[in-house]
C-alpha cells in the first residue's frame, strides 16, 4: 500500500508544472549529526518545518503494529518514503515560508539506486519538477554528539558511509550545498536564518 498509488500520482504530476520553491530548505546530511534536533528548534521558534518521512512512515507503521521496515519489504518501504516527500511537498505549499524540510526527495532516490532498487519514472519525474530552494544546508558527520537509540542502530563508522551519496544526490543535479558549522543548537539555528535572510535578500 502506498500513499498515492500510480493513479492520483500521475494526476499530481498532470497538474503540476515545473515548480522551484525558492522558500523551501532542505537540511540534511549524516545520521546523528543534529539534523532534526536543529529542525524541532526552528519549529520552537514557530517556522515551518516538515519532518523526515522515513521516520515518519516507520513510527506509524510500528504504531499501527506492522512489519514495514527497512529491512523488510525494502522496495515497498522507500517506495512509500518517496511518496510522503512528494506529498510533504505539495503540502508545504500552504505553509508560511521559509518551510525547512527534514530531508528531501533527490537523496530518496540516489539511496534507492545505491540500493539496487527500482526507482519508477514518475517518482524521477517528481524529482524534476518540485525543486526545493538552490541551496541545500549539511549536517556533517560529527562523532562527538553521534548517539544509537531505537531509530539509530548503526555504529558512527556505519551510518557516516552514506554521507557522501546523500550529498551527491542534490550536487548532481544542480543544488549548491552549505555545511553547518559544529556549534550549538541556538547557534545553529542563528545560522541557519542568517543565511536564508541572505539568500532571501532580506
Amino acid at each position: 500500500m502506498t500513499w498515492y498509488g500510480k493513479d492520483k500520482l500521475g494526476n499530481v504530476l498532470r497538474r503540476t508544472d515545473m515548480m522551484v520553491c525558492k522558500h523551501f530548505y532542505v537540511i540534511t546530511g549524516a545520521s546523528g549529526a543534529g539534523k532534526s534536533t536543529l529542525l524541532r528548534a526552528l519549529g520552537d521558534k514557530g517556522l515551518s518545518v516538515i519532518e523526515e518521512a522515513a521516520l515518519a512512515v516507520l513510527r506509524e507503521k510500528e504504531s499501527d503494529g506492522g512489519t514495514l521496515g527497512t529491512s523488510i519489504h525494502l522496495q515497498a518501504f522507500m517506495n512509500e518514503v518517496v511518496e510522503r516527500n512528494i506529498r510533504a511537498y505539495e503540502t508545504a505549499r500552504s505553509l508560511p515560508p521559509p518551510v525547512f524540510f527534514d530531508r528531501g526527495l533527490p537523496e530518496c532516490l540516489g539511496h534507492m539506486r545505491l540500493l539496487g532498487l527500482d526507482v519508477d519514472g514518475a517518482y524521477e519525474a517528481a524529482s524534476a519538477m518540485c525543486r526545493y530552494a538552490d541551496t541545500v544546508f549539511v549536517a556533517e558527520p560529527w562523532p562527538e554528539i553521534y548517539v544509537r537509540d531505537q531509530w539509530r542502530r548503526a555504529s558512527f563508522q556505519r551510518a557516516a558511509r552514506s554521507f557522501d551519496a546523500t550529498v551527491a544526490s542534490y550536487v548532481d543535479i544542480g543544488y549548491r550545498t552549505c555545511a553547518l558549522p559544529r556549534v550549538s543548537v541556538d547557534e545553529r539555528v542563528a545560522f541557519i536564518l542568517d543565511q536564508v535572510a541572505t539568500l532571501e535578500g532580506v
